[in-house]
């Protein structure tokens, strides 16, 4: 056996890798699991309800005063966008999700990434099964926008 030869077979997909680069993915599939809990629990059923008892800035109208000119659950990044009315007038905003939402998106490309390892084997029936993480991460993500 040449170190050509060699160098091949060791790159080829085995059901072993196959099965570990699988693993990979559906762990990869926890973060962007995540994204839409968080966007649910950050918006609470009622986004302005969300941002008048979240955090509010320090320049803001009088907390007794209602200063929130507009409070709504968003897609990207998932969670919650508010805007006050400062004292001067001015608008403040707030927006949730950006952590999250990163982290969801390099974890989806890690799921991608690992879905086209794991299908490099020619078996179609494991196909769809190596397929799972990968609908899994892209349900999330309907969800989220929906």
């Amino acid at each position: 056996m040449t170190d050509q030869q060699a160098e091949q077979s060791s790159r080829a997909a085995t059901p072993g890798s196959s099965l570990v680069y699988f693993i990979f993915a559906c762990l990869a599939v926890l973060p962007v699991l995540a994204m839409p809990v968080f966007q649910y629990f950050s918006v609470a059923g009622n986004a302005e309800y969300a941002c008048i008892t979240g955090p509010v800035p320090p320049d803001a109208a009088s907390r007794g005063e209602v200063s929130l000119v507009e409070g709504r659950q968003t897609a990207f990044p998932a969670g919650r966008y508010c805007e006050w009315e400062s004292i001067s007038g001015e608008a403040l905003s707030y927006q949730t999700g950006w952590i999250t939402t990163i982290v969801a998106c390099v974890a989806t490309l890690i799921v991608a990434w690992m879905t086209v390892l794991a299908l490099r084997g020619k078996r179609p029936r494991s196909a769809l099964v190596a397929l799972a993480p990968a609908a899994v991460a892209l349900l999330a993500w309907v969800v989220v926008f929906v």
